[in-house]
Order: C-alpha cells, then structure tokens, then sequence
C-alpha cells in the first residue's frame, strides 16, 4: 500500500476514534421537565457547499414554554489532515421562533474554511434551559 494510502487510512482512524470520543464530552443538557426543549432532525442542505456558500440548518423544536432564544453551533472536524475544535461556539438568534411551541427552525449559514464538519447543535431558552444536543456532519470544500 502506499504511504499516502496509510496515512489516509490512519487520518481516518484517528478522525473515528476522536468522534467517538466527543460523543460523551459535554453536557447533555437541561434534564427532562416541563419547559426544557427538546430538538430532533438537525440537517444541512445541501451537505456539501463550497467555501463562502450559504447552507441551510434546519432543525425540528419542541419547546413547552414557547421561549426558544438562543442556538448554539459548535465546529468541529477535520481539514488536510488535521483535526480543529472551535474555541468559542457560533451563537445563533432565534428569538423569530419565541412564541411557538413546536416547529421547524431554518438557519443559513456561510463557513469560511473547508473541511469535513462535525457540527454540533443546542438551543436555550429565556429561562436558560438547555435543550439536547445533536450533530451532523456537513462537507465544506
């Protein structure tokens, strides 16, 4: 096999064991309870966008008391080989959505650098109840 053929086999390894990893870093959220949302469907469209182009989050909510305020968009993946993590998470306002108990959301959203995305997701509400967290990937080229 030739070494390119390794080391990108050994990337991906890497990439795989690290993601799995992350899966249990972090906090899930505000517990269950009446108030606390609860997010599901999070999706990119299209998934893969060139640098500079607009992509659609979108993301279906349920939120009992009808106070959806902020989201919350953490970065994370994998470009030339190696891995980045956001510092600082890219906060979204949703304040368009408050006032409704369920519903879609859509988001555009513009990324300035290519790689492979693991992007994670949560929203919070006015009371600061923190809803569950999901991921999906999404390819910048």
């Amino acid at each position: 096999m030739p070494t390119q053929g390794r080391m990108h086999w050994g990337a991906l390894w890497l990439l795989v064991l690290l993601c799995g990893g992350c899966a249990t870093f972090g906090a899930s959220g505000t517990p269950p309870g009446p108030g606390v949302p609860r997010i599901a469907n999070l999706r990119f469209e299209p998934e893969t966008v060139a640098v500079g182009e607009q992509t659609r989050m979108s993301f279906y909510f349920e939120v009992g008391s009808a106070d959806v305020e902020t989201g919350y968009v953490l970065d994370q993946g994998i470009a030339q080989f190696q891995l980045f993590t956001a510092l600082q998470p890219i906060v979204i306002d949703l304040k368009q959505y408050s006032g409704t108990v369920a519903g879609t959301a859509e988001v555009p959203m513009r990324w300035s650098n290519e790689g492979v995305r693991w992007v994670e997701f949560y929203l919070v509400t006015l009371k600061g109840n923190e809803s569950n967290r999901l991921r999906a990937m999404l390819t910048v080229r």
